[in-house]
């Protein structure tokens, strides 16, 4: 039974490639000084793949989990239990990512509502957590 659990929480799809990026900053002494404080679930939603992933940061340590994101329901705030929500299509991740998407094209995109967000001060947390990657 112990086993079924284990398979349970294997992680897939966008998630996989999400937790390769962070996985290193369990190690960063100066990540874990800076968030040792902090408990926040961010999910990111990459529409066009079947997974999502949650990105838990609790006391200095960062856990990525996946999600089925098909139903919709299984997204919800009161089913995964989110501090923030990010959802655009995976080649907009992947632009934001390598820097070729500014901050003002990723407001465009959110006024052309092609990027969903939801808890936007949870989401800034993200980009300190991506400054300590570079």
């Amino acid at each position: 039974m112990v086993e079924s659990n284990q398979e349970n929480k294997k992680i897939r799809g966008f998630a996989v490639l999400i937790n390769s990026i962070l996985t290193p900053l369990n190690e960063n002494k100066k990540f874990q000084e800076k968030f040792k404080n902090l408990k926040v679930k961010i999910l990111l939603n990459a529409l066009n793949l079947n997974h999502a992933a949650i990105i838990i940061v609790d006391k200095g340590l960062v856990r990525v989990e996946s999600v089925p994101n098909k139903p919709k329901e299984n997204l919800k705030k009161r089913k995964v239990g989110w501090d923030a929500f990010l959802e655009m299509d995976t080649q907009t991740f992947l632009a934001i990512a390598m820097n070729r998407l500014s901050l003002f094209g990723v407001a465009k995109k959110w006024l052309t509502r092609k990027i969903k967000m939801r808890g936007i001060r949870k989401l800034l947390i993200l980009l300190k957590i991506f400054k300590f990657l570079t």
